[in-house]
């Protein structure tokens, strides 16, 4: 969303020796960073806002492309140090600045736990790379619960750039080519351009339809939209030779476009896929209108003066507006409209201030202008400041520490007279077990990556994946054993691989991983791929070479009323002689001192000294039911350790966050991995009791196992 041709200055004086914006242009980046802003605010009407991105990305391409080509034609090279130092001196003092800024807001701002993440995405900015790391971020359920980066929005200055990095050198390789072959030069880059934004978009329709979530954030996805802007510039000649009445009925066709993308599309859409036509062929139409008649009605509109003065400060308000909402919702958020409205002005006055003090006076100033050498010089050691800066609040962020020695968490509920007897029981005063310690495993601040084991091996199957773990993969227990166990449904039975791989290693049982994120065994009401994917995976189940021994399944929210879709899927291993066991859903913790949205770890570590406002009521977990009435529809073993969870919610007046000295809840009501190893003796006990597993109760080992090494 940059341009490189300079901004105007107030009315009345001139902005520099350059040349003038068109101010259709400037009207279409205010249009477009007003778009943005609108849906980024909240304003009733805006939820195809965000597509504002998709406007600049046409600007940026015709724009770029205009200044190339204008230099390979009169010249018949192009420089890449002037056009890097151009890029250097346009994007990087603004940028850089409020990356600055931004590091320091959140190392100020926001839990300790989110400053390793908040320095990878800084450092993925500054390189201009951060739009894969969102892309991979969509397809990792541990990001489900995350909060909005406080850089999201670098994820389409990043598109951009790295289309300038490739833009360039595929021009220059196209002139050699036309030089070799004779051939004239515009032409053959037409061609050229026009096969990549076909296969661009084509490839944006099928990737879209396949996971919308990566598509949004792709490269691949987006460059046909700079593409089509590109193509504006080549086709020139026959876009000049539109009459004046067919270029104002283009002009106003590309603003109803661009409208109808503003009022009827949402975040339900897919996108970018075929709908992001609407916005690239309307700004498309707009900017073809210009080159045919610049004065047009539609162009005067564009071009009146508060247009203008807004598209001169897109940039900056682009930049600025996000972080600054994004740290009211952090600090604020119940903060309502009128608050969120003077957040967006403050972000007009900032990007104003940037524009007059920064952007510029380096920008057209003499010291850094007058060759490309200062102007790299200049942007390399910007880059190396908010590198430096990213990489300061990764160094320094808490780590995922070994458990402390006296981290017993769910084993110091249990009566150690009761170990050995069919009902275990209390201890009896459980208040010392949620008894306040010096010492939290883990550390509250980086309880988010505790996770199990076969999720730290990445045996659970992304939110858009369909196919199965190869079937040589994802085994834990005893990988001898001779009772195969199947581990099917969502995270919320994957949070218990840690606990069931140290009771399969006595037991002999050898568990197989087949867990996916979002989506418990169910054929209908979830997603279409994990509907194919448990299709698949039930007749795999009921294959006699594949059928398990034994199967363990749960599920987290969003399932009422589907047991009997799980039965019917379940029904295969079933019918083969396979046995059941149902595992009771876990339930969110919602600290009863703090506000909506604020989570369990969080508080803790805002309040070390005092967990009181950190303890919350206790919440039957939402996939309680479903799974209860599964264990009654079927024969199955229900096993529901919710005590061992929340203890003696009556008598301590609430589920402590702490058990044990370990932090029982992550990532919303799953469990933290050191939690869930603490609960390997109760589990074990529960299922030996039930006959499930053969140990005898006696001989059940009562201390807290370790995960194996990768």
């Amino acid at each position: 969303m940059t341009t490189v041709l300079p901004v105007t200055a107030s009315p009345g004086r001139p902005s520099s020796p350059q040349a003038v914006l068109r101010g259709d242009i400037e009207g279409l980046r205010a249009i477009a960073v007003l778009m943005v802003l609108a849906y980024h605010l909240g304003l009733p009407g805006s939820s195809g806002g965000f597509a504002g991105v998709d406007v600049f990305f046409v600007i940026s391409g015709y724009l770029i492309t205009n200044q190339l080509v204008r230099e390979a034609t009169r010249d018949g090279r192009v420089s890449l140090p002037r056009f890097y130092a151009r890029r250097a001196r346009r994007l990087l003092p603004a940028a850089t600045l409020v990356l600055v800024c931004t590091s320091v807001a959140g190392w100020l701002l926001l839990p300790r736990g989110r400053h390793a993440e908040l320095g990878t995405e800084v450092l993925a900015a500054t390189g201009y790379v951060v739009n894969w790391l969102f892309a991979y971020r969509e397809v990792d359920y541990l990001a489900e619960d995350a909060d909005p980066s406080l850089v999201q929005h670098y994820w389409s200055l990043s598109v951009e750039e790295q289309f300038y990095v490739v833009w360039p050198l595929l021009i220059i390789a196209t002139l050699w080519v036309a030089r070799r072959l004779r051939l004239r030069f515009r032409p053959v880059l037409t061609v050229v351009l026009a096969g990549l934004v076909i296969g661009s978009a084509a490839w944006s329709v099928v990737h879209t339809a396949a996971s919308p979530g990566t598509a949004y954030f792709a490269t691949t996805t987006r460059a046909w939209q700079l593409g089509v802007g590109a193509l504006l510039v080549l086709l020139t000649p026959l876009l000049a030779r539109l009459r004046r009445p067919a270029a104002s009925a283009a002009a106003w066709t590309g603003l109803v476009l661009i409208g109808v993308t503003f009022l009827a599309v949402s975040t339900r859409t897919p996108w970018p896929g075929s709908a992001a036509a609407l916005p690239t062929l309307g700004t498309a139409a707009v900017i073809a209108a210009g080159i045919a008649w610049p004065s047009s009605p539609p162009a005067r509109l564009l071009g009146v003066p508060p247009m203008r003065f807004l598209g001169a400060l897109s940039y900056g308000l682009y930049l600025w507006h996000w972080p600054a909402l994004r740290l009211l919702e952090e600090t604020h958020p119940d903060a309502r409209l009128p608050t969120r409205l003077a957040v967006g002005l403050l972000s007009v006055l900032l990007a104003w201030l940037t524009l007059r003090l920064v952007e510029n006076p380096i920008r057209f100033g003499r010291a850094v202008g007058s060759s490309p050498r200062p102007a790299l010089a200049m942007g390399a050691a910007a880059m190396s400041v908010s590198a430096a800066l990213g990489l300061s609040l990764l160094l320094t962020a808490p780590r995922l520490e070994a458990p402390a020695a006296d981290a017993v968490g769910a084993i110091a509920l249990v009566d150690p007279a009761s170990r050995t007897t069919t009902e275990l029981r209390a201890v009896d005063d459980p208040s010392r077990a949620v008894a306040h310690v010096d010492t939290l495993t883990p550390d509250p601040a980086v309880v988010e990556k505790d996770i199990s084991v076969a999720y730290r091996d990445g045996c659970q199957v992304s939110l858009q994946g369909t196919e199965r773990r190869p079937d040589d993969a994802c085994w834990y227990g005893d990988l001898d054993g001779d009772v195969v166990v199947a581990l099917v449904g969502d995270s919320k039975m994957e949070q218990w691989s840690s606990a069931l791989h140290a009771i399969g290693r006595v037991e002999g049982w050898r568990i197989k991983v087949y867990t996916k994120s979002g989506c418990g065994f169910v054929d209908e009401g979830r997603t279409e791929e994990c509907h194919a994917y448990n299709s698949e995976l039930s007749a795999h189940l009921g294959d006699g070479e594949h059928t398990p021994d034994l199967v363990l399944t749960s599920v987290g929210s969003g399932y009422t009323g589907l047991e009997g879709s799980m039965a019917e899927l379940l029904a295969p291993a079933l019918d083969g002689g396979a046995r059941l066991v149902v595992l009771a859903d876990t339930a969110v913790q919602e600290p009863r001192g703090e506000a909506e949205g604020v989570t369990a770890y969080e508080c803790l570590d805002a309040h070390r000294d005092d967990w009181t406002s950190c303890w919350s009521d206790q919440h039957r977990a939402n996939g309680a039911a479903v799974l209860e009435a599964l264990a009654r529809r079927l024969p199955a073993t229900l096993v529901d350790l919710t005590p061992w969870i929340c203890p003696s919610p009556a008598d301590l007046g609430g589920c402590s966050p702490v058990v044990g000295g370990v932090v029982v809840n992550r990532q919303g009501s799953h469990l933290s991995g050191s939690y869930v190893r603490s609960l390997t003796p109760i589990l074990h006990h529960e299922l030996a009791r039930t006959g499930v597993a053969t140990t005898a109760l006696d001989q059940i080992a009562w201390d807290v196992p370790t995960d194996p090494p990768r």
